[in-house]
């Protein structure tokens, strides 16, 4: 991986393309190794996006129902 942080959808055309060429097969145990390895740090990142994903909605959806009840209060 670079530098610059990959986007969510970067990570996940990444990890598809690294499935293709697994389920392929016929690669060496090192390259196979090493796109293992690539494959798990961008399943980690897309855990970690959707997490923080996860974490907005709920922020948004609890103050919805904040402001539904501020409303029916007056």
């Amino acid at each position: 991986m670079s530098d610059k942080k990959q986007t969510y959808t970067e990570a996940i055309q990444r990890l598809e393309a690294i499935v293709a060429t697994l389920e392929r097969g016929g690669l060496g145990l090192d390259e196979t190794l090493k796109l293992y390895e690539e494959g798990a740090d961008l399943l980690r990142l897309c855990k970690t996006e959707l997490t923080a994903a996860e974490g907005r909605l709920n922020e948004l959806q609890l103050g919805e129902i904040e402001a539904e009840l501020q409303t029916e209060e007056q």
